[in-house]
């Protein structure tokens, strides 16, 4: 059987990682482990290091999910591998459905077009896509990074991924340049991730639950200013994804301001991202 190396980022992690790990690692052929983590989790590490399709790479501090990405995809690309699984330290497999995703990606002609193929994301806020006339995979514009197989010449064909984004959106640009290349992002509805978006929160707004996610701050900062930059990059050729996440930059505020705690804090980190935008001053910010 076809394997596909791995990419996972951590940051920071609980033990509890390593069964997120263990839930995909034995499907891919190596599994490249870049730690961009400031406080090294030792236990989790010496399992990461025992096991013999795990490569620890340190980073030595957080360079960002890009930089992390690039790094497992150059790994993979010098190991021969086809494709690249990526995936984020919280997220974890649902039963067999990788190895369907990874038999269907191995199934594809030579002359397949497909940069990018996902799961469904299984998120407390998100509903479960209801499968119609045996459509297995739909076109999409956009996915999230975790639980993809990332196509590794369409990655060497289109450049790899926006470091100065450093997090949010690095993903969402990655896929729209793909797009914009003439490769396509396949969602294939019958592979399930479980993913944890972070501390999200439910409140009842006037009979109508409203989920909130309650990043941080820094998160809010760097949420704002690029998907400001995707907006202007990508508004020509995708006006309505680009428009939906320009859009989200005003609801998350709202929200922010309704239930969220620390909502000062988080308001002008906001206003911080829009006018770094402005003055196009990109990765890490100094909080």
């Amino acid at each position: 059987m076809h394997k596909p190396d791995g990419v996972v980022v951590l940051y920071n992690p609980d033990e509890s990682v390593w069964s997120n790990i263990t839930s995909y690692i034995d499907y891919v052929g190596l599994l490249y482990v870049v730690d961009n983590s400031e406080q090294k989790n030792l236990i989790l590490v010496e399992k990461i290091k025992n096991h013999p399709s795990a490569v620890y790479i340190d980073n030595k501090s957080n360079l960002g999910i890009g930089s992390a990405l690039n790094k497992g995809a150059k790994e993979a690309i010098n190991h021969s591998a086809s494709w690249l699984l990526t995936m984020d330290q919280d997220s974890r497999f649902d039963k067999t459905s990788l190895q369907t995703l990874v038999a269907f990606a191995y199934s594809l002609p030579e002359d397949h077009k497909v940069g990018v193929l996902s799961p469904v994301h299984k998120t407390v806020n998100v509903d479960v896509p209801i499968i119609k006339d045996d459509i297995l995979t739909v076109e999409v514009d956009s996915v999230m990074t975790s639980g993809n197989l990332i196509y590794l010449k369409a990655f060497q064909s289109v450049g790899g991924f926006l470091e100065k984004y450093f997090i949010d959106c690095v993903d969402h640009e990655y896929c729209l340049r793909v797009k914009r290349k003439g490769f396509k992002v396949l969602l294939y509805q019958v592979c399930y991730l479980e993913h944890n978006l972070g501390d999200i929160a439910c409140s009842d707004f006037f009979g109508r639950k409203v989920y909130y996610t309650n990043h941080s701050a820094v998160r809010r900062y760097y949420s704002t200013r690029n998907r400001l930059d995707l907006f202007f990059r990508y508004g020509v050729n995708f006006p309505v994804f680009t428009s939906q996440e320009l859009f989200k930059i005003l609801t998350e505020g709202v929200k922010v301001l309704l239930f969220e705690q620390d909502k000062f804090k988080k308001t002008l980190f906001m206003f911080k991202g829009f006018f770094d935008f402005i003055c196009q001053k990109f990765g890490k910010i100094v909080d």
